[in-house]
């Protein structure tokens, strides 16, 4: 056997390639990666075929000789997450590990297959190691009998297997240039003598991401299945023999699943003509591998081996373990709920009821007591598919949930937008605890520690006892069982077949009806990506289970910071309104006019076009109603929790509700420049900078007691004739420090219309999702298009999902201008989640702000003699304007412009570039198309508000000077 082969791994991921090789004959590779480097290695597949299992199978002697600096770089010392242990934990007996190979330098080397040591032979590639970037590399591989060496045969074979790859490539590259070019309603796979192929859709790797579209290609000759990006791509993505698979078809949802015990592709058909003829196509091609395979004749159903049968008084040991466990558990359970009866903040003598009443809401966690200026540390959670109750903790939320009554709409309220809301779920007492707070204090630190060490034995003994049921009862030694395991339908079984001709796939069926699974399928149709989209998002990869609960915050969330100064403060009056525009803004169509063929980004408007904000300042109204955040972090409910961080996301499209305000724009801030905003009377701290000028680039985070956001927005427009696309990139991050909670989302893209004749106003379109990546649950915001002729359009409807995309009661509906409600089962309850607040008198004639826009640009007592020389409350151009000056505000408006550009041909000169003051690049963990430059806060002594406190400005330029 001959070939040579362009192979594409993924981050993050591993790539094998199978071999079958007979006894007494060598494997000889010659790999060359590409630009980068990348680790490799050989395996062997324990049998002739058959699936894997998911248990250690007995590695034997291999050949070769390793040192740990050959090790995969995420084999850390104490680490289980190595490529070699988790390819030898699932079965594979480990031969060489050949480690790191250098880019464009070619590694070449043979291995011997001993007698009766034939089979299948896995090359792996491992590119683990790298977060972001794909790796290229080509193989040369060759098999021949040991003692003849290689002949000329193989090289002839070699020739004509890339003649083979050529001619398949030209004739694809007839067929189109994309798999998209036409539409999926007709059959696109084709069979020839010795191949099938065609387009399916593959799941992706990251969960929530949908489907891409790939090019598969089946050859009967050596049963194997293989994938490409497109028809025209010659990089290999993926193959696997189905001698060593195990195949399950779904005829409802059109699905195909295929698992070779080192991954599973989930596959989808785009039609059902489609469908039957890949299942066929499987069957003709596992039929043979499986008639070829004299050793196992029944590929894909067998038994357990008797080597994994341990004896009856280890399973009598590990029973009573997990019986001790359980009370454990139980007593934990009790610790639990008696220190939340203690817990302070529950003891408001106000609402007292029986002492045998339970409060509401979620039980108390363990986390960190206040302790100087580290009372803010943030304590770490399990997300949900994490967590391991016992049964006795499960009878005991059962109870929990007999004794509450209130329903998800009676909770839910508006929040007043001048103080902090009371929590959705109410808070109650005993009675007996509320006469006593000080000693209940004392009490509580003690229980809080106590179940601080219960939670941890629990925790440790769990994983205990896991991994040692995995190991005694090993999962997926059949392929039935494994793929009920991975299948999410409750209740599916596989048809039974009865001698003659079995199909050698199994046929998934389940007890939804065939509407639901139709529903399935047309929703899965709609979450099918581009076929360019980025390779380092296919596979949907397991997230790893941490032994002691919680995952490891993201750089790219805000954590909570050690305090909040300057907060809390003395309340301050602020002002009303602003001075009234003395002049109109000059005609857009004109100005376009006059500057035809130019770069508009180039090109510096008149100041009379700009309200006395600048973009920085317009960043910080996505706060007006930061008590929405304040309400989600009190909210008992993960769906309570959702609605209102999906009506904090709606809610900043309110600002452009009077038309008046789309016919003006913000000041583009200078580079360096800053703005802080302290409100104490809504308890947080806002700091925004400009790290980046071209492109415009933005970093901003705003902190308070129980939550912190962050974003890093890069505004963009897109000009459509009549109308201007308003595009802002750069997601929202969102943290709830009370749940340990993480949530995201995109701001809604809006066309700001009638540029050229009419009236001007701004709309938002298509859809906003907000998901909470902590529980996986999302909800997506669909906001009305507007007709040609019926003027802006306000609907605004929310619908929300699980994290298995099983729909949820709660949603909202209402328009973006004035008031959102609360929906149950898409009926209205009438409860108001969200309404708009107050403009400044006589909106139209000023600008038409908000009330709270209207006093970010004011020096109150918090920021008089505290802002450095970078703050946009003391840019002089902007100033003059607020105060109608226009003539002083378009001469001091050029002189800052010519001033920056002075500044960057200095640093151009020096060959420096511009390095943010308050703010640090973070990596992103996406890579490709979709890989977002995020900023984040630096903390610490050269921190914003580090510096502030001791009121020296060290490091900044002076960037409103002349």
């Amino acid at each position: 056997m001959a070939a040579m082969e362009q192979l594409e791994i993924h981050s993050k991921s591993y790539f094998v390639r199978w071999v079958n090789v007979k006894s007494d004959h060598t494997i000889s590779w010659s790999i060359q990666p590409h630009k980068k480097s990348l680790n490799f290695g050989i395996f062997k597949h324990p049998g002739h075929s058959g699936v894997l299992s998911s248990t250690n199978h007995p590695t034997g002697d291999y050949h070769g000789t390793d040192s740990s600096e050959n090790l995969p770089s995420t084999a850390a010392a104490g680490s289980r997450t190595s490529v070699i242990e988790k390819l030898t934990s699932i079965g594979l007996k480990q031969i060489r590990w050949i480690g790191k190979c250098e880019a464009d330098k070619i590694v070449k080397g043979t291995y011997d297959v001993p007698h009766n040591e034939g089979g299948n032979y896995a090359l792996v590639f491992d590119n683990t190691f790298s977060k972001q970037i794909s790796k290229t590399v080509t193989l040369v591989l060759l098999t021949y009998p040991t003692q003849s060496g290689p002949t000329n045969h193989s090289t002839t074979q070699l020739s004509h297997e890339g003649d083979f790859v050529d001619n398949v490539n030209s004739a694809a590259r007839k067929r189109g240039n994309s798999i998209l070019s036409k539409a999926p309603s007709q059959a696109v796979s084709t069979t020839s003598g010795t191949t099938h192929t065609g387009v399916l859709h593959k799941r992706r790797r990251k969960r929530h991401q949908g489907w891409a579209r790939r090019y598969f290609s089946l050859d009967f000759t050596s049963s194997t299945l293989s994938y490409y990006h497109d028809r025209n791509s010659s990089a290999l993505r993926g193959s696997i023999p189905l001698s060593l698979a195990a195949v399950a078809c779904n005829e409802k949802s059109r699905e195909i699943s295929i698992d070779s015990g080192t991954e599973v592709w989930h596959l989808r058909a785009s039609n059902d003509q489609d469908f039957i003829a890949w299942k066929r196509a499987l069957e003709k091609a596992s039929s043979r591998a499986s008639a070829e395979d004299s050793h196992a004749p029944e590929v894909l159903l067998r038994v357990p081996s008797q080597r994994f049968l341990t004896n009856a008084a280890e399973e009598r040991e590990w029973t009573q373990v997990e019986h001790l466990v359980s009370k454990v558990s139980g007593s934990r359970d009790a610790v639990r709920r008696l220190a939340r009866d203690t817990d302070p903040k529950y003891l408001n003598s106000s609402s007292v009821v029986s002492p045998y009443e339970r409060p509401r809401g979620r039980s108390p966690s363990p986390h960190p007591e206040p302790n100087g200026e580290d009372y803010f540390e943030a304590r770490e959670r399990r997300p949900f598919w994490k967590r391991k109750p016992s049964s006795n903790s499960n009878q005991a939320t059962k109870r929990s949930a007999a004794t509450t009554t209130s329903s998800s709409n009676s909770q839910l309220a508006v929040p007043s937008p001048a103080a902090d809301a009371a929590s959705l779920a109410g808070d109650r007492k005993p009675s007996s605890i509320a006469s006593h707070p000080d000693y209940m204090e004392e009490i509580h630190d003690h229980l809080m520690a106590l179940l601080r060490d219960l939670d941890n034995v629990v925790s440790e003994f769990s994983t205990l006892i896991a991994e040692s049921k995995h190991r005694r009862h090993p999962p997926g030694m059949t392929a039935q069982s494994r793929l009920s395991m991975e299948s999410e339908m409750s209740q599916e079984f596989f048809d039974a077949v009865d001698g003659g001709n079995m199909s050698p796939l199994l046929t998934i069926k389940g007890d939804s009806d065939d509407e639901g699974a139709g529903a399935a399928a047309r929703q899965a149709e709609d979450e099918v990506v581009a076929d360019d989209a980025p390779s380092d998002s296919e596979e949907e990869v397991p997230e790893p289970v941490t032994p002691h609960g919680g995952e490891k915050d993201s750089p790219l969330f805000p954590s909570r910071p050690k305090s909040l100064a300057p907060l809390p403060l003395s309340p301050v009056p602020r002002r009303s309104n602003i001075t009234a525009p003395t002049v109109m803004p000059p005609s857009l169509i004109g100005f376009l006019r006059k500057n035809v063929g130019k770069d508009l980004s180039q090109i510096s408007m008149p100041v009379s076009a700009n309200e006395p904000l600048s973009l920085l300042q317009r960043a910080a109204e996505v706060l007006e109603y930061s008590t929405l955040l304040d309400q989600a972090a009190k909210a008992s409910d993960s769906a309570e929790r959702l609605m209102y961080v999906t009506a904090f996301a709606i809610s900043p499209l309110s600002s452009n509700r009077v038309r008046e305000r789309a016919i003006r724009k913000p000041f583009n801030p200078m580079l360096g420049e800053t703005y802080e905003l302290v409100r104490e009377d809504l308890g947080f701290r806002f700091i925004a900078e400009k790290v980046s000028h071209r492109p415009v680039q933005l970093a901003y985070q705003a902190d308070s007691k129980d939550w912190s956001l962050a974003q890093s927005p890069m505004p963009t427009q897109k000009f459509w004739g009549k109308s201007a696309e308003i595009i802002t990139d750069g997601k929202f991050r969102l943290t709830l420090h009370t749940t340990g909670e993480h949530f995201s989302w995109s701001a809604a893209s809006s066309f700001l219309r009638n540029i050229i004749a009419g009236e001007k106003y701004v709309e938002p379109v298509g859809e906003m999702a907000v998901l909470n990546e902590t529980t996986g649950q999302k909800s997506v915001s669909s906001f009305k298009a507007g007709g040609m002729f019926s003027g802006r359009s306000e609907e605004v409807v929310t619908k929300a999902v699980g994290s298995y995309n099983d729909e949820l009661p709660l949603g909202m509906t209402g328009t973006w201008t004035s008031s959102l409600q609360l929906t149950e089962n898409g009926s209205a309850t009438g409860t108001v989640v969200w309404k708009a607040g107050p403009l400044v008198p006589n909106a139209p004639k000023h600008y038409g702000l908000t009330a709270f826009a209207a006093t970010l640009n004011e020096i109150t007592p918090i920021e008089e003699k505290r802002l450095p020389v970078t703050d946009s409350r003391l840019r002089p151009d902007q100033r003059a304007l607020e105060d109608g000056d226009v003539d002083r505000a378009e001469q001091v408006k050029v002189q800052l412009e010519e001033a920056q550009r002075a500044r960057r041909r200095e640093m151009e000169a020096a060959g420096e570039s511009w390095t943010p003051r308050w703010f640090k690049r973070v990596e992103d963990d996406v890579g490709g198309a979709d890989a977002e430059d995020v900023w984040a806060l630096k903390a610490g002594k050269d921190g914003y508000w580090e510096e502030r406190a001791r009121g020296s400005w060290t490091g900044v330029v002076p960037v409103f000077e002349p």
